[in-house]
This record gives structure tokens, sequence and C-alpha cells, in this order.
């Protein structure tokens, strides 16, 4: 049973005058994402975006308790830590993301398990 969607575009315009500064990465990326490049860095604040709409709320968990990195085969995949681990682990989350120049988007489809 489908629990949630949700979807999310980023405008990379605006996305750049923001991806710069050092405060704004610490706050919403892993360590690990936080030297990835700015189209990479769109693509997965609109995964976060779009799991937060899924769920319904952004006070659940922190930013940072949610990770995206690529399987082997480059799909992209949520990694969970803190409380939101506990709060997904009975479920299944599908997640897509694709960029253009301008644009980043993600779609997010959250099912019970």
């Amino acid at each position: 049973m489908i629990l949630g969607v949700g979807i999310d575009i980023v405008d990379l315009n605006r996305f750049n005058t923001i991806a710069d500064n050092k405060k704004f990465r610490e706050q919403y990326f892993s360590e690990t994402e936080s030297h990835l490049n700015t189209l990479s860095l769109a693509g997965r604040f609109a995964c976060r975006e779009a799991l937060f709409k899924a769920v319904g709320s952004h006070g659940l968990f922190d930013w940072k308790d949610i990770e995206v990195v690529n399987t082997d085969s480059g799909a992209p995949k949520f990694i969970f830590r803190n409380t939101a681990v506990k709060f997904f682990e009975s479920k299944k989350i599908h997640l897509s993301i694709s960029h253009v120049p301008e644009y980043a988007i993600s779609l997010v489809i959250i099912e019970s398990d």
C-alpha cells in the first residue's frame, strides 16, 4: 500500500546562490555529500524535500539523518540515521532523481513493507 508520494524540483540558478555557503552545506548535507558539485547537491536537496513531502512533515528528523548515495548500478538510494532509521524501518522507499542544466527533480514513493 502506498503511504505517501512526494516530488520536488530545484531551480539551479537559485540554488547556486546558496550552494557555496559552507554553513548551508554543513546544515543540510552529510560530510560525504558536502564535497559534491552543485548539480549533485541540488538533486540530493530535491530528494530530501520530496521525502519530507511524502512523509507529510519536515520536523520528524534532521536533514543530516538522511543521506542520498548511489548504488553500484548508479541508482540513488537513501541511507537513514538516528530517528529516521526507526521511522523508515518497515517501509519501502522508491527514489528517482534527474537533472538538466536548469533544474534538478526528485520523486519519492513510500510503501508499507
